[in-house]
This record gives structure tokens, sequence and C-alpha cells, in this order.
């Protein structure tokens, strides 16, 4: 649930002036080499959804990704994935604290008009949308508004692919890291993105079936200004992308010259001057993009 938040959410106020020579608009999948490694390893954007159309890279198992699977020892994702482990990490993480509740921070009026789409969207789920934090209303409507073909996200499908194949999974962030940067965005700045979400619903829709279109065709920078359409503050920006950005370039770099890597993160975090792939570039190591079904 978590990665979808920052598929929709994570945003930079710079757009796509100057593109960097390792991002392309024709993969999403990059080889890490050099800067004294003596093994590649690969960082690939995923899009945290269960429609089967993002599954088509995967789906196709002569395609370069798999060859790159093969051979890295770490399957790393933003988070390790354990149901039962995150579900209990977070119960008390989406919760507001004690006596704020969603009609607390909205009008009257809009806050019975999101109860409404609530109750026709999530059915009995319902309930739970005057105690969780606005974002995870977004995520769960979300959710509820995409094909889910599979039973877990792309991310998620890769990580079972890596426990079937008995390659070491590890998670990037921790959950708290994760929580902790989406206390950077105000309850009450959530709750207006939450009653925008609840009166554009049509335009959310498209704007998702968009971003899905532009994955199909691995067009990254594209995709990237999609996600960069809408503008956040500073401090929001910083810490929900920019020191994501330079914890994953760390974290990475400190698994792969372990053992060889396949990173699959969220592919808005691969672009751009503050992007991973820059950030890896500058720590020294070579960035190739990958095309599907090449070498």
């Amino acid at each position: 649930m978590m990665v979808r938040l920052f598929v929709f959410w994570i945003i930079i106020s710079f757009g796509r002036g100057t593109v960097f020579a390792q991002a392309t608009n024709t993969s999403v999948l990059y080889e890490i080499s050099g800067g004294g490694l003596t093994h590649k390893s690969y960082v690939f954007g995923t899009i945290h959804l269960r429609d089967k159309r993002v599954f088509e890279q995967v789906n196709n198992k002569k395609d370069s990704l798999w060859f790159c699977f093969k051979h890295c020892d770490i399957i790393a994702g933003e988070l390790k994935f354990d149901k039962k482990e995150i579900k209990e990490a977070l119960m008390d993480k989406v919760m507001m604290p004690d006596g704020i509740t969603l009609q607390s921070l909205l009008s009257p009026e809009s806050y019975e008009k999101v109860k409404a789409y609530a109750t026709e969207t999530l059915g009995w789920k319902a309930i739970v949308i005057d105690r969780i934090k606005p974002l995870f209303s977004i995520s769960l409507f979300t959710e509820a508004m995409e094909k889910a073909d599979y039973k877990y996200p792309l991310d998620v499908y890769l990580q079972e692919q890596g426990e079937k194949k008995h390659k070491e999974i590890a998670g990037i962030e921790t959950i708290d890291e994760q929580m902790q940067a989406l206390s950077a965005m105000s309850l009450k700045d959530q709750a207006k993105e939450l009653e925008d979400f609840v009166n554009n619903p049509t335009d959310s829709r498209a704007e998702l079936e968009k971003m899905i279109q532009l994955y199909q065709e691995r067009k990254l920078l594209d995709l990237y200004d999609v996600i960069t359409t809408s503008g956040m503050s500073d401090s929001v920006e910083t810490a929900l992308l920019t020191d994501r950005n330079k914890l994953m370039a760390f974290r990475i770099e400190t698994m792969m010259l372990r053992k060889p890597v396949f990173a699959a993160i969220g592919s808005a975090h691969l672009p751009g001057e503050k992007g991973v792939l820059e950030l890896l570039r500058r720590k020294g190591y070579k960035v190739r993009a990958v095309d599907s079904g090449k070498l």
C-alpha cells in the first residue's frame, strides 16, 4: 500500500529541462557497473499496481530483465515484503492521533461528500476513513479503482520470484522510514488532497490510465513528467523524494559492493538530478539503460 502512495504523491519542483544521460525514455531497467565492482547490478523502475498491463515486460520470460534478474544474488525492494510483519508494523502508524478525526479536518459538507464516496467505493471498509490518516484513504480509493489482475503488485511479484529461486530478499527502506517521510505532509494538507481526489475521481482515473500506458511503453521520462505536474512544498519534496533517493542510493551501493543486486524501486525515484541513477553515477559507477530484449 505504501509504495502506491509514492507513485501518486511523490513529486519534485523541477521538470525535465535537463535530462541526465543515464535516464532514457525507452527503458525502466538500468545496469550499474564499474567503480570497483566485480559484478553488474541493476535498478528496475516499478509501479505498485496489480494491473496485468504493467506486468507485460516481466511476463515475457525471454526479456532481458530476466537475464539480469537471474545473475543477481539479492532481490531488493523498497520494503521487504512480509504481509504479516508489514500489517503489524502499520497498525498504529496509519491511525491519526487521539482526538483527531477526518471530520475534524474537513468542513461538514466536504466530510459528508468524502464519507458518501467511501461508502460507495469501499463498502463496509468505509468505516475506517474517520480514523486513518487521509493519505491512506487515498490509497484505499486508488486500490479500489485499479484492476486487480494479480494478487500482489509488480514489485512484490518480483520478490516472490526471487524467493522461488532461493535468492536473498532485502528491503532498502524500513516501514518506519517510509512513515517518517509521509509525516512531512500535515494531516490538514492530507485531508485537502483527499478532498480533491473525491471531487475529481474521473481525473484521478485518467491520470492512472496515462501512467499505466507510459509504463507499458517504458517511457520513464514521460512518466516522470506526469508525476511531477503537481507542486508540493520544498519540505515535503525533500522528505518524500530527495532524502529517500539519497538513502536508497546509499543502501543499494552497500548491497552491490557485497553481491550483485536487482533493486526494484518506484519509477519516480530513478530520473532527475537528484534521482537514484544520477546519485549512483556521481559515486563513480557506470549507468547504462538496458532495453527490453537487449543486453
